[in-house]
Parts: C-alpha cells; structure tokens; sequence
C-alpha cells in the first residue's frame, strides 16, 4: 500500500483526511514544535519529525520515507521552505504532478513567460525601482503568503517603503535586488482552482476563493474622519469562498485549458493535477491574470466537505486533497503512475 505523504503546514490536513479517505496509509513531515497539532487528528498514521523543513532531503528522512512507500505532495511550503533547486536535486522520493514546473511557479521571469504563452496577459512587470511611472505591487520571490509585498508609484515610495518594512522585520534587506514589481490591477481579487488529470486530459474546477490579507482588508474599517498613515500589507491571514456570476465560467474554462495547453509545451509532461489562476475582475467584468500556483493553493482549504462546483461534478464530497488521492489509487490500479509521479 502506498503512503501519502505531505509537509506539515499549507493545507497538510486537507491532503491526508483525503488520502485516509481513499485507504491510503499518511504521513507528515513536521517540525517538531508543531507536532502536538498534528496530533490531534487519527487520520495521520505515521510522523517525520524535523527542525527545519529543509531536512526532508536529508539521507535519512529521505530512507524513511522511501521505507514507507511514500508519495510525496506539493504545497507552498516545499517551495519556500525547502527550494526548488533542493526539490529537483536532492528529493528522490516521486512527487505527485510535475516537479520541474516549481520552478516555473518561484521564478517571476519563467511565470511570465508560461502565463504569456497561455494567452494570460499579466499587467506591466518593472525591471527597476527606477522604472516605477504608476501605482505598482512589489512582490518579493518565493510561496510567503504575501509576506513583504507593498505598494509604491514612483522610485522615491518604492525605497522609502521598503526601508520601512525593513525596519518593522518584514523584509529581509537582502530581497531588495530581488523583487518583483507588476503594475497594480485594481479590482475584485479572484482564485480559481483547478484540477488537470492526465489519466482522462479533462480539466475540473473545483471551487474559487479570494483571500482575507492584512492590512490592506483591515483599513476600510477604519472611519474616514481618523486621519491615519498606514502602509498596506497583504500577508494572506485567510481565505474566503465565492461562487462566480454563471455567465463568466465559460472564460473561466478556457483559461484553465489553455493554460494546461502551454504547461504541456514549456515544461513537460505539464501541468499535474491541482494548479491556480489568480488575478482580478475589472470594472468591465474583464478578468487580468497576474499570478498561478503550479501545486494546490490553500484556498482549498474551504472546501474539504466540497465546494459548489465540485458538487456538480461529483457525487460525494469531494476537496481538492482528496481528488489527487483518487488520481493516484486510479493510477496505481491502471499501472500508469508515470503519468502523474515526477
């Protein structure tokens, strides 16, 4: 029997309350000082403990895994705890979906690059704090839930804020050469997410969220007669559900097709099971994509009882978590894991 195996943070508990669900046996990696959490839940059979998450590709968690016929799964936290260079190198372990496309994800200039080849037109991306002419975000690299981003529309804002997150121990100051800035899309954020099986090339959409983010959600709370200065921030603090005007999913579709499409072109074998679109609804109703996911997305977390699209398309509850776990009993039952382990 294969093992399910996950990082202890993101959405671990999604993803092995699904793998229980389907009869797999599950594991967790977990630093230690949160493994008391993990304890708590009779669906995780067996614990790695680490101090850093970056040891899971030590020799021997790597042996213990293997021991226990694992099948490793992506989040956020493989990517910015442990690095794609780590994860492509050193993790011999099968990871499900494709693990090379990470890279695609961490790296701003490749993500554009895939995006723009799906017909995604993100907003206008900045080389230079010196190039700033209009209200931008600046992202900093890596899966950090939105830790450090910010907003400046000229060169002077963009240096005096970053300082300033500097100061307050948001911003490592040695991100500054690495930043990325993208032109701010105003409108209603949206995250749609999805799921591609290579076994059947059908592509689901599983639910959509927008996400709670600190402090920029936070200021309109605040009467307009209390003069205050404050500086956004957008670390996500939790996530939202929302269900889409029905005449807009056909778009909605393509773009996840197309998106699957370019990922079967730039990095093969493509995109694997879970992945998300995420941008923004203008004023005209016009969607602007500004960023993917290539791996499950937290949002999912609202859905582990189902969402109202998986609802449509299945008949039991059915969340993201344990969708890839059916992909993978399917697999492994037809003799074609290859399609869908890296």
């Amino acid at each position: 029997m294969k093992t399910v195996a996950t990082l202890g943070s993101h959405c671990a508990l999604q993803l092995l309350k699904g793998a229980k669900d389907e009869g797999f046996n599950t594991l967790i990696v977990t630093e230690r000082r949160r493994e008391g959490l993990y304890r708590r839940f009779s669906f995780i059979d067996q614990f790695l403990g680490v101090e850093r998450f970056s040891e899971v590709v030590d020799e021997a968690k790597l042996r213990f895994l293997e021991e226990a016929d694992s099948i490793l799964i992506p989040h956020g936290t493989l990517i910015s705890q442990v690095g794609v260079d780590l994860v492509e190198e050193r993790l011999r372990v099968p990871i499900f979906g494709n693990r090379w496309i990470l890279r695609w994800e961490a790296d701003r200039n490749l993500k554009d690059r895939l995006m723009r080849r799906a017909g995604l037109e993100p907003p206008r991306s900045f080389a230079s704090p010196d190039e700033i002419d209009r209200l931008c975000i600046v992202k900093l690299p890596g899966a950090e839930g939105g830790r450090g981003y910010f907003l400046a529309s000229n060169p002077k804002e963009f240096h005096e804020t970053f300082d300033a997150l500097v100061k307050r121990g948001l911003i490592d100051p040695k991100l500054k050469s690495q930043v990325y800035i993208q032109e701010y899309a105003v409108g209603v954020p949206i995250y749609f997410q999805y799921f591609y099986s290579p076994l059947d090339d059908r592509l689901d959409l599983l639910g959509i969220d927008r996400r709670y983010e600190t402090t920029v959600d936070s200021i309109g709370r605040i009467p307009a007669r209390y003069q205050v200065d404050i500086d956004p921030t957008y670390i996500v603090v939790g996530n939202i559900p929302l269900v889409l005007r029905e005449s807009l999913l056909e778009d909605v579709f393509e773009m996840g097709e197309s998106f699957v499409k370019a990922s079967k072109d730039l990095v093969q074998p493509g995109i694997i099971g879970p992945f998300c679109i995420e941008g923004v609804y203008d004023e005209r109703g016009v969607f602007i994509p500004f960023e993917f996911s290539a791996r499950i997305v937290a949002g999912t977390n609202l859905f582990i009882s189902g969402s109202p699209y998986s609802a449509l398309l299945y008949d039991e509850s059915m969340s993201m978590g344990r969708r890839i776990a059916v992909e993978i009993k399917r697999a492994s039952e037809s003799n074609d894991l290859s399609k869908i382990l890296t």
